[in-house]
């Protein structure tokens, strides 16, 4: 009598190499290469990235240009290079300048606004509730991209806007273009950073709120702009004050002011100690008197204030930035409830 063999168990399938080996080692580049959210964010802001790369790059290679056409004017004489660097520090001031400030306005418009806006009018905004992750873990993917483009292309453009400010203006002709005049304090040091970020999120917060495109893109310029005069009337007040006086006590009103500094009141000095300011001068006071005969005085912040003082705006701005992404990520997770 015979016996029937069972068949034994299949043999287990030979393991493969492709991926990530018999070894289980990753290939090299692959912790590169974005994934999951990071890829999805980055596919979704490839275009606001092109196109402030693009832009950032073109402006990075026009102030290369200048500075090296500007130093290599520098020791001569003749007329036409003096007319030369005059141009050439008139386009720093007229071009570069406020096409800086301007930036964080058009970043919180057409980067910012759109970010949740666009996801609540095409309806994408409910994925959030089927997705494996948290709306929180979305919404930090969905920020953290455009605010790094935002970082360093904003960054590399304001560090080459401050070296050139330094080297080619501040140093040959520090009255030409002082720190704190006008468009120049938004384009130097922290500050174009700071208001990018801070427009960043406050876009984003109010495409969350309005959840309308066009209407957000508006808002946000509206109220970055309204905060950028706001902070502007108060930047004053950030720093404590450095009195300076006097400084001339001639017959003329006009008084020697320190290289660079920020002229916030000044006057002329009484016998009895007291002060008179220049506005009062200027209201019908009958100052005559005082400017032929008694020094002048001021109160200034110098410019190795500039730093510091873009310190505590940038803190400032942080927080209310900090407001809104609260306020942002609190209405997103509701919505995916």
């Amino acid at each position: 009598m015979s016996t029937a063999q069972l068949p034994g168990p299949a043999p287990a399938p030979a393991p493969t190499t492709t991926g990530a080996g018999a070894s289980g080692r990753r290939s090299p580049l692959r912790p590169f290469r974005p994934s999951g959210l990071t890829w999805l964010a980055w596919r979704q802001s490839r275009t606001a990235a092109r196109t402030l790369g693009g832009a950032v790059l073109l402006a990075l290679l026009a102030l290369l240009v200048g500075h090296v056409v500007f130093r290599s004017t520098l020791g001569a004489i003749d007329p036409d290079s003096a007319l030369l660097q005059l141009d050439l520090l008139s386009y720093f001031t007229d071009r570069v300048e406020p096409t800086i400030f301007v930036l964080p306005v058009l970043i919180g418009m057409f980067v910012g606004a759109p970010l949740l806006s666009q996801e609540h009018e095409q309806g994408t905004i409910r994925l959030v509730r089927v997705q494996s992750v948290s709306p929180a873990r979305w919404l930090a993917a969905r920020l953290a991209v455009p605010a790094l483009l935002v970082l360093v292309s904003v960054g590399a453009l304001a560090a080459a806007s401050t070296s050139i400010w330094y080297w080619d203006v501040h140093r040959f002709a520090p009255s030409f273009d002082p720190a704190f005049q006008g468009l120049t304090y938004p384009a130097l040091g922290l500050a174009p950073v700071a208001w990018s970020l801070y427009a960043l999120a406050v876009g984003a917060a109010i495409g969350q709120l309005l959840r309308r495109t066009v209407l957000s893109v508006l808002a946000t310029g509206v109220v970055v702009g309204l905060s950028q005069l706001l902070v502007r009337a108060v930047r004053v007040h950030f720093l404590p004050l450095t009195d300076a006086a006097p400084w001339r006590t001639g017959w003329s009103m006009q008084f020697v002011q320190p290289a660079g500094s920020w002229v916030v009141e000044g006057g002329y000095v009484l016998p009895d100690g007291s002060r008179v300011a220049n506005t009062v001068c200027l209201a019908g006071m009958d100052c005559n008197g005082y400017t032929s005969s008694y020094p002048a005085w001021a109160r200034v912040h110098p410019v190795s204030q500039l730093f510091p003082m873009q310190l505590v705006e940038s803190a400032l701005l942080a927080a209310v930035a900090g407001v809104a992404l609260y306020f942002t990520f609190r209405r997103v997770a509701r919505t995916a409830l």
